[in-house]
């Protein structure tokens, strides 16, 4: 254990103020005795001899004068100079943190007497993370969770470099980890995973010029005994057609009875992958799997009745937190730019092509309905930049009609429950579905620079016309509408409408080819899925053409269950898993690192 103090705390949010006001102010209160100034950190680790890569670290912070209750925020800048918000202002003076690559890290923490004051205090440390490499060959060690390794490759000349892992066996069947850049006289680290449990692996790395170097051997550990799995069943197993690339399934099941909710399996139904939200202490939902393997989570304290959370988090397939924010933090930066507060985090948490984070939050506003003071619940769609930074904001009260309430669970209080945001890839603009209005609307986005005005609304009553082999072809109460190609969106059809009329109708898996200039709509595939699942729900087109769809909430044998099921183009069921839990969505990849598939 280490203690430094502050080398510089003064912060004004009014910079026009002179230096002189700004030291006359803001200047740290210090003593005589040993705690000089007004910030001190303290910082342990679990091998303090051995300050390796790997190897994680807690970070903990103590003020005086900042009143009782005291906000904490922990950056760090990279070795490469990027910048991670570790955790956003919030009370907890800890932060758990796990560095990947070799070199010197500078760790800023930041204390306010609240999140939405402007006037804060700060200081820096540094940590220099040592390499496990010794010599010129490869090191793989093991990690908290047992199906995950770290894989730390000697320093090498070129770009950059992947790792191939595979079961031993006669013929490996290799997979690779997403491109790491090689910094000159370093070593590299990687994290692997998608390997079942208790079996062993061979691991190579391979240089930007394709050579490759010796294999070493890793061998994963058991499920750990004091958590709790879901049982994962084979419905229906791959049958002709099913797409061949497409081998891991993840699953972004609901926080249930079970320790595990966030999980990946292969087709033959084995847990290969899963997120420890005991051990992390966060009890959380999966929104996305993004591309080079990071998970985004929504968790902390549940919020309201639908799904919404208090806590927005990043994670590494370690379970190592890479970004962190909350609800009153972002209120805070959400009022300093003049953009909508919100009430919750939920149902969607997504990378955009450029690196920014799109998120679908709510927001309550009283407004007159029927003649009468109602409070309704709106959404917010947030951009976020990568240090968390608010750029682009929507509101739905500004742009939708407050007077039209859905047709099914008509609830002013649940005027539109937003349940997912996609990227329109022909125009840079934004798809929200809003369920309980079953309208699929587009936002006029323009990568960051639109003013937000809703472009088209695509459903019953909307702006399109129907072109369909179906007598009811449009979707309702639906879930996870998500743009495929320039014109083509795919949607999970839960039919709530269609099943009040008829109890025997089942949701469906849908494919729309849109034309918007002559607004237009095709329905390409309509595929009955066998269940009726009421909400919950994902969709995904696959490499191959086929689609796949989640049936997030059914019944089997009277309990909670979820089904991923994979159609060919004419809706025909090639493939089926199901877990026993409600599950938000799944998708299926072929690795853990390629999930570039979700727009």
């Amino acid at each position: 254990m280490w203690r430094l103090v502050t080398l510089s705390s003064r912060h004004a949010a009014d910079r026009r103020d002179s230096a002189r006001r700004l030291r006359r102010h803001h200047r740290p209160n210090c003593t005589r005795l040993e705690e000089r100034c007004l910030l001190s950190v303290a910082v342990t680790t679990t091998a303090p001899s051995e300050r390796l890569v790997g190897s994680p670290v807690t970070w903990t912070a103590s003020s005086r004068g900042h009143g009782v209750k005291p906000v904490y925020r922990f950056v760090v800048t990279q070795p490469d100079g990027s910048i991670q918000v570790l955790r956003d202002f919030g009370p907890s003076n800890r932060a758990a943190w796990n560095p990947l690559q070799e070199g010197t890290y500078q760790i800023r923490v930041d204390v306010k007497p609240r999140p939405n004051a402007v006037r804060r205090e700060f200081t820096f440390a540094t940590y220099t993370a040592q390499t496990r490499v010794v010599g010129d060959d490869a090191v793989v060690s093991a990690m908290a969770n047992p199906l995950v390794a770290l894989y730390s490759a000697p320093p090498a000349r070129g770009g950059s470099m992947y790792v191939q892992f595979a079961e031993d066996g006669p013929s490996p069947s290799w997979q690779d980890t997403s491109p790491l850049p090689l910094v000159g006289g370093r070593s590299t680290n990687f994290l692997v995973a998608g390997m079942r449990p208790e079996s062993t692996y061979l691991m190579r790395h391979v240089l930007e010029d394709g050579t490759l170097s010796a294999p070493v051997s890793f061998t994963t550990g058991g499920l750990p005994g004091n958590m709790t799995f879901p049982t994962i069943d084979v419905v229906q197993p791959p049958a002709a057609g099913v797409d061949p690339s497409q081998a891991v399934i993840f699953h972004a099941a609901l926080p249930s009875g079970y320790s595990v909710n966030t999980l990946a399996t292969n087709l033959n139904g084995e847990i290969n992958w899963y997120y420890d939200a005991v051990a992390n202490g966060f009890p959380s939902l999966a929104m996305n799997l993004e591309p080079g393997g990071t998970v985004m989570l929504l968790g902390g304290t549940a919020i309201g009745n639908a799904g919404g959370f208090d806590t927005l988090r990043e994670v590494n397939l370690a379970g190592d937190t890479l970004r962190e924010t909350n609800v009153r933090a972002m209120n805070a930066k959400l009022a300093a730019a003049r953009m909508p507060q919100i009430s919750q985090f939920d149902h969607e948490v997504k990378l955009l092509p450029n690196g920014n984070m799109v998120v679908l939050a709510s927001a309550p506003r009283i407004v007159r309905y029927q003649g009468k003071p109602t409070k309704f619940e709106g959404n917010v769609v947030l951009v976020l930049d990568p240090t968390l930074r608010p750029v682009w904001a929507w509101n739905s009260f500004r742009w939708l009609d407050t007077n039209r309430i859905g047709t099914d669970q008509a609830i002013p209080g649940d005027w539109l429950h937003g349940n997912s945001v996609s990227y329109s890839p022909g125009d840079g603009n934004l798809v929200v579905s809003l369920r309980t209005q079953d309208w699929v609307v587009k936002l006029n986005y323009a990568n960051g620079t639109g003013n937000g005005r809703v472009l088209w609304k695509l459903g019953e009553k909307g702006q399109f016309r129907a072109i369909a082999n179906s007598p009811k072809p449009w979707f309702s109460h639906q879930h996870d509408a998500r743009y495929v190609n320039d014109n083509t969106v795919v949607v999970f059809d839960n039919g709530n409408i269609r099943h009040n009329s008829n109890p025997e109708a089942h949701s469906r898996g849908q494919m729309w080819s849109l034309d918007e200039r002559n607004m237009t709509a095709t329905l390409v595939v309509n595929a009955d899925l066998g269940n009726f699942s009421p909400f919950l729900g994902g969709a995904q087109l696959l490499p191959n053409g086929n689609l796949a769809f989640t049936s997030g909430a059914i019944l089997s044998g009277g309990k909670p269950a979820g089904q991923t099921i994979q159609v060919l183009p004419d809706g025909t069921r090639v493939y089926v898993q199901q877990i026993s839990q409600y599950e938000y969505r799944s998708y299926f990849a072929s690795t853990l690192y390629n999930a570039g598939f979700l727009s």
